[in-house]
């Protein structure tokens, strides 16, 4: 697997390890080797190191991000956010905060793919304006 596909499979392990706290669980980044053995796939030793560091950046960072998320809201409620677009939302803040040298439009358009898998047929549209407004704000477009 590539460099690309290595990163996109550890954003997707992230944020399934993030979902548990998007539905009022505590957050826990040992949600990640549950998550690894429930699948009982093989990953490969990039994916996982990427998820780990998003996953210890949640950790750390987690309420900033969603900080961020909620300063650009418009129209629209934190709760209201379905729980899988909270987490890629926070999943990709994070990245696009803390992760310098991946592009941000390289982080918005890997979140915007993975909603469009993973959740709601309008999640990569609210996705991208929600991220591209983050990343505007912080100068980083």
């Amino acid at each position: 697997m590539n460099a690309k596909g290595s990163r996109r499979l550890g954003r997707v392990l992230a944020i399934q390890a993030l979902y548990p706290a998007r539905i009022n669980l505590k957050f826990s980044p040992d949600f990640l080797d549950k998550i690894i053995g429930l699948n009982g796939q093989d990953y490969n030793e990039d994916s996982l190191s990427f998820a780990r560091t998003l996953l210890n950046l949640a950790e750390e960072h987690l309420d900033e991000a969603d900080k961020s998320i909620k300063n650009v809201l418009e129209n629209w409620e934190w709760d209201r956010l379905c729980a899988m677009d909270r987490a890629i939302l926070g999943v990709a803040v994070l990245e696009l905060l803390y992760l310098p040298d991946v592009p941000a439009r390289v982080v918005i358009n890997e979140a915007i793919e993975i909603a469009k898998e993973f959740s709601t047929e309008k999640s990569g549209i609210f996705v991208n304006g929600i991220l591209d407004s983050i990343a505007r704000e912080k100068g980083l477009l």
